[in-house]
C-alpha cells in the first residue's frame, strides 16, 4: 500500500492526512465534540464514509497532545468539545498553501484514473480542479465577480444535463 498518497507535510515535517487536515478544518469553523465531527463527516460525504470512533479518537488525541487543539469544554456525561489552537490554525494555513502538491498527486495518477473513469472524466475533473484553484486565488475584490462567472457555467451544465 502506498501510504502518504492523500497526504500533506506541515512545515515541522510531519505529515497530516486528509482526516487530520479536515478536522483541524472543522473545528477552526466551530469547537465540536467527536461525535459531531463524525457526523458531519458522514454528512459530508453523504452518508458513503463515516470514520470509525476507533480512527477519530486516537487522532483527536494525537492532535492535542502535539498542542494542535485542546479540549475547550467537558459537556454532559464528560463529552469533550475540541477547539482548534493558534498553532493548529498556523499549521492549517500552511497545508490549504499545498493544495496544489493535491493536484500534483492527482496528476500522477491520471493515467490510472482514465482508465478507470475514462479520459473525458479525468479532464473535466483537472478542469474543476484549475478553476477551483484559480477562484481560490483570486484576491478578495475579484470573488464577487468570480461567482457570476461560476453562476452562469453552473446555469448553462444545468441546461444540458436538460437536453440530455
Amino acid at each position: 500500500m502506498m501510504t502518504g498518497t492523500w497526504s500533506l507535510t506541515d512545515k515541522k515535517g510531519k505529515q497530516r492526512g486528509i482526516l487530520s487536515i479536515y478536522i483541524l478544518h472543522t473545528l477552526k469553523e466551530k469547537p465540536k465534540s467527536g461525535y459531531e465531527i463524525l457526523m458531519e463527516i458522514k454528512e459530508k460525504t453523504e452518508d458513503t464514509w463515516t470514520p470509525s470512533k476507533g480512527t477519530i479518537y486516537p487522532l483527536l488525541k494525537q492532535l492535542k497532545d502535539e498542542g494542535l487543539i485542546k479540549i475547550k469544554e467537558q459537556g454532559k456525561r464528560g463529552k469533550n468539545i475540541f477547539t482548534i489552537t493558534s498553532e493548529g490554525k498556523k499549521i492549517l494555513n500552511n497545508l490549504r498553501k499545498q493544495g496544489k502538491d493535491w493536484r500534483e498527486k492527482f496528476l500522477q495518477f491520471r493515467k490510472l484514473f482514465s482508465e478507470i473513469l475514462g479520459e473525458k472524466t479525468v479532464n473535466i475533473i483537472n478542469l474543476i480542479t484549475e478553476i477551483s484553484e484559480i477562484a481560490f486565488s483570486l484576491p478578495e475584490e475579484k470573488k464577487e465577480e468570480t461567482l457570476g462567472i461560476l453562476d452562469r457555467c453552473l446555469i448553462d451544465l444545468k441546461k444540458l444535463n436538460n437536453k440530455a
